[in-house]
């Protein structure tokens, strides 16, 4: 063996890429180390065995190249113990990558801010998203999106009616990829199509749309009020009739915003009133085994339930049809509502100079310097006009800021390979220069598997129901004759009503006709499998398609999981009393389902794949993985510059079809990528203070003094403290009545007006435009001087006994009105100068989207004062205020006097302070502060002062965070009364 790998070095040509020449120097320091070298490499580590776990249990085929999962610790990987001696190679595509690097060299292109890589699900989304948005310069953020597949770069919706059963034509298949696997020594092969071109397979699958349950992103890091508000900003508002939204639940429609992004959905899903008698039953029978009836699988924290779907076809604006039908055949002739219509189309309309699409353009690798950084990527066109003596036209485009790979499960785990991001033993092998060893890529493939049981029933089909071409019965039929088309989702033991999290088993009915008479096909799909495959790179040429290694149900609790679902299904719902009349018959028989030895080899036999792959580029999810490609803001760790937005990051399977879940990611990414790369305010951030969103050079300190309880002498000797200990910050209000005491103290503390930012509010008893004059110009005279924050500071009364101002009294008059009026007379004063920034205080959700949504309103909102501690981190008013780039300022971190210091005590935050030798306030102050919110302690203590500006010298570790994080989950409690969410 080692002569001929060192024959083969000496024989490679001396005209060789670095990879190429990388590898033969390998090569050859493993000819001169001895053949032990690279027997280890082919053969894996002797010393990964012993006792009963041997090479032969671990790393026979029957295997895959994952290994036998009994076999999986933190010490086995199969590279590591079994070897490469299994894995795939075709050297001979090598030397042609090499031959086309030495002959064609790329040409320097275009430079962008974002280049993503896929304009399926989620990169037509993420591409769309990114070039709507201002760069920090001022000017719009220039996207390149890359797409392999055929076509034009979308122009305009084509609007063609969809069917599910007549995928579109026209190329938007890739080529297939196989899987192969043994039963019985009978070799079985499934083929793999994946979608290609704008909205990837989104575009040419069979539109059933499905989100999964909100509460299990939670294990990502995705906090489920954060996907519920990613899911209604991505979906068009619903409306009736036939469907009554929940506004928890989706986005609420709005006549004024019709033109909206967000593609239109279909609910194909009937009241058990719409159904014939065998599917009434049917449901009652569900029902008594513990799995209820519902309408919409979205209405709730988890999908539980049997009932209809949603489908991604819609008539492209909310009112025209109605969202909800009761069979498929009413939404036949509707179009396909893929990321591409919904999100590139009009982006492109609109914001064409933004975006740029190329199509037929091949990811050939990614480019990185020396820090690791991902700084372009270099792309072949296949059908360009400008080739050259026979080769493909090959091109560098640069990106300023980042690329984001959406290729795909399959595909992006092989562009990171092939660009040297992966397991450092794999790279070597295929002559690749390692750029991080990532061992997770290509890994923990996983996919929705199972199989179907025929139900035979006396009920008589009606005349030309489910008739093929020929005049004869079909089991399935069309989709269009669907009446009873219903979908369970379940465990496969048992089910806790209204449980949050994954779900085992989905079991999707569909009806036709046999011999005459009426029969059901039930499909049950495993969807939390364990069984895990793998991608494999067979060359380091870039247009070698991957390997892909699956063996499915090797990990034996699949089938366990099968088997009781189907048991389930025939004790719990199948041999009902309610379906006893219709004298049911099935294929697999009573006596198969009953014996598991039997059943478990039936399953084997009759397996078949439902193409909803992921995982092969996971997530490392907050304590519970060890390890991973991306982190929870979809950066591949250990490079800069760089995220994955696709399935790929899917560490387990989501409950339901993988398109919505891939939109989502999408959506989640591009909000990562903007908060990190917001505006030229955000930008500008520093540590010591945060820039104001829409007030260029208006920066606020993190750390400030409130004012609140302080008034008199007292006040003026705290604020004097306060600024001659390093404080630059100070937060008052017109309630407050201490206006000319912080004036007095900010005058005795030597400090110049001029670097000190003050805050004040407007009370709701002077709200309304004249009132709210009033109030400003009382307080631009009691603090002598500027304004630096002007903040209303209640949304309506706090105190139900005090009198209404005039906005709010009335025939005409509303808390909606004052809000708007002091909003008005607050920008008057910042147009003039009189104030440099604005903002809100106390504001819950609904009061800011209303305020955000305000056609009046022309300057931004920069602020929200809020209570904010770990017993109530309000992660609804949060996210939208990061959404929006509204800064943040915390009161009663600590929990204020009324809670007796009894937060201080509480066991979480003391250990923590004990181990950081820090003290339990400062360790609450450094949570807020960790999250870039704004503190204001009311210390008048000069040792406590010096305390709070301590904590900008220190960082809490992820773990602290994660601790002080888990509190708000188990234990919310709010300190301060009124709670402004019941604010009118």
């Amino acid at each position: 063996t080692t002569a001929k790998a060192a024959a083969a070095a000496a024989a490679t040509p001396k005209a060789t890429s670095p990879a190429a020449q990388l590898l033969r120097l390998l090569t050859l320091a493993a000819t001169v180390a001895g053949a032990s070298a690279l027997w280890s490499l082919e053969e894996g580590d002797e010393d990964c065995f012993g006792g009963d776990f041997t090479r032969h249990g671990c790393c026979s085929a029957r295997w895959g190249l994952t290994g036998n999962p009994v076999c999986w610790d933190d010490e086995f990987t199969y590279l590591k113990c079994c070897g490469l001696g299994d894995f795939p190679r075709r050297p001979e595509d090598d030397l042609a990558w090499d031959e086309e690097l030495r002959l064609n060299p790329a040409e320097i292109g275009e430079t962008f801010d974002f280049i993503v890589v896929g304009a399926g699900s989620a990169g037509s989304v993420v591409a769309s998203r990114l070039a709507s948005k201002d760069g920090p310069d001022g000017l719009p953020y220039r996207v390149l999106l890359l797409e392999e597949g055929p076509g034009k770069a979308p122009a305009k919706e084509k609007g063609g009616a969809a069917h599910p059963d007549n995928p579109p034509d026209g190329g938007v298949w890739r080529p297939k990829l196989n899987v192969t696997w043994t039963l019985d020594d009978e070799e079985r092969t499934w083929s793999y199509s994946t979608g290609q071109g704008a909205g990837g397979t989104g575009a040419a699958n069979s539109m059933i749309y499905m989100r999964g349950s909100p509460s299990e992103y939670e294990a990502y890091g995705w906090s489920e009020e954060e996907v519920l508000d990613a899911f209604k900003a991505l979906e068009a508002p619903m409306e009736a009739p036939g469907f009554v939204a929940d506004s928890k639940y989706y986005r609420e429609y709005n006549a004024e915003e019709d033109d909206a992004p967000g593609y239109h959905l279909s609910l194909v899903s009937a009241t058990k009133e719409e159904l014939p008698p065998f599917f009434r039953d049917l449901l009652k029978a569900f029902e008594r085994g513990g799995v209820p009836h519902r309408i919409d699988p979205h209405s709730g924290p988890s999908m539980h339930g049997v009932g209809g779907v949603w489908r991604a076809m819609g008539c492209g604006h909310a009112r025209c049809q109605p969202t909800r039908v009761p069979r498929m055949g009413m939404a036949i002739g509707r179009p396909r509502s893929s990321t591409a219509a919904a999100f590139l189309v009009p982006t492109m309309a609109k914001k064409r100079q933004r975006l740029k699409v190329l199509v037929e353009a091949s990811v050939e690798r990614l480019v990185f310097d020396d820090a690791k950084r991902c700084i372009g990527v270099e792309i072949s066109l296949k059908n360009d006009g400008a080739k050259r003596d026979g080769k493909r036209r090959r091109i560098f485009y640069r990106s300023e800021k980042e690329v984001i790979l959406s290729a795909g499960t399959f595909y992006t785990p092989k562009i990171l390979m092939v660009s040297g991001i992966g397991e450092r033993t794999e790279l070597l092998r295929l002559g690749i220069p390692p750029v991080v060893h990532s061992p997770e890529v290509g890994r923990n493939l996983h996919d929705h598997v199972g199989m179907s049981i025929v139900v035979g029933t006396n009920v008589q089909c009606p005349e030309g129901y489910h008739e093929n071409g020929k005049g004869g019965h079909t089991i399935l039929g069309n989709t269009d004759q669907f009446i009873g088309q219903l979908y369970a989702f379940l465990n496969s033991s048992s089910d806790e009503l209204g449980a949050k999290g994954p779900l085992d088993a989905e079991i999707m009915m569909l009806e036709g006709c046999f011999a005459g008479h009426l029969s059901i096909v039930f499909t049950v799909m495993l969807l939390q499998g364990h069984t895990r495959g793998r991608i494999v790179v067979q060359s380091r040429n870039p247009s070698t398609q991957p390997h892909v290694d699956y063996k499915p149900l090797s990990d034996a609790r699949d089938i366990n999981l099968l088997a009781n679902v189907t048991a389930r299904l025939f004790r719990s719902v199948l041999n009902s009393e309610k379906l006893a009349k219709y004298e049911l018959n099935s294929t697999p028989g009573w006596e198969i389902i009953s014996n598991f030895k039997r059943l478990a080899q039936w399953i084997r036999e009759s397996l078949w794949f439902y193409s909803h792959p992921g995982g092969t580029a996971k997530v490392q999810r907050p304590n519970i993985d060890s390890n991973g490609v991306v982190d929870s803001d979809f950066r591949v760790i250990g490079t800069q510059g760089l995220r994955v937005a696709d399935a790929s990051v899917l560490t387990v399977s989501p409950t339901g079809h993988t398109d919505g879940p891939a939109r989502l990611l999408g959506e989640l990414a591009a909000r990562a990528i903007l908060r990190e790369h917001s505006d030229k305010e955000a930008s500008a951030d520093d540590a010591q203070s945060l820039a104001l969103s829409g007030y260029p050079g208006v920066k606020i300190p993190r750390i400030g003094f409130g004012t609140n309880g302080f008034e008199d002498d007292r006040a003026v000797k705290a604020v004097s403290k306060f600024l001659q200990n390093g404080g630059r910050m100070l937060d008052t209000a017109v309630l407050y009545n201490n206006h000319r005491s912080v004036a007095q103290g900010i005058a005795a503390s030597g400090i110049a007006r001029s670097g000190i930012f003050v805050v004040t509010k407007i009370p709701p008893g002077d709200m309304g435009y004249t009132e709210a004059t009033r109030a400003i110009e009382r307080s631009l005279s009691e603090l002598g001087g500027q304004i630096d924050l002007l903040l209303i500071h209640w949304p309506s009364n706090f105190d139900p006994n005090a009198p209404l101002p005039r906005c709010a009294s009335g025939s005409e008059g509303s808390w909606t009105r004052c809000r708007l009026e002091t909003w008005r007379a607050m920008e008057e004063f910042c147009n003039a100068g009189k104030v440099r920034s604005l903002g809100v205080s106390n504001f819950a959700k609904h009061h800011l989207i209303e305020l955000l949504e305000a056609p009046e309103r022309k300057l931004k909102v920069a602020v929200n004062e809020i209570e904010f501690h770990p017993y109530w981190p309000q992660p609804d008013v949060m996210g939208l205020c990061r959404q929006h780039n509204i800064k943040v300022i915390a009161y009663g971190s600590t929990g204020g006097s009324l809670m007796g210091g009894a937060m201080l005590r509480v066991p979480a935050i003391t250990t923590i302070a004990k181990r950081r030798q820090k003290s339990p306030a400062q360790v609450l102050f450094k949570w807020a502060v960790q999250q870039d919110v704004i503190i204001i302690p009311s210390s008048s203590s000069e040792a406590h002062m010096a305390e709070n500006m301590d904590v900008l010298s220190w960082e809490l570790t992820k773990e602290d965070m994660q601790a002080l994080n888990a509190i708000g989950k188990t234990d919310r409690m709010r300190v301060y009364m009124p709670d402004p969410n019941e604010a009118p």
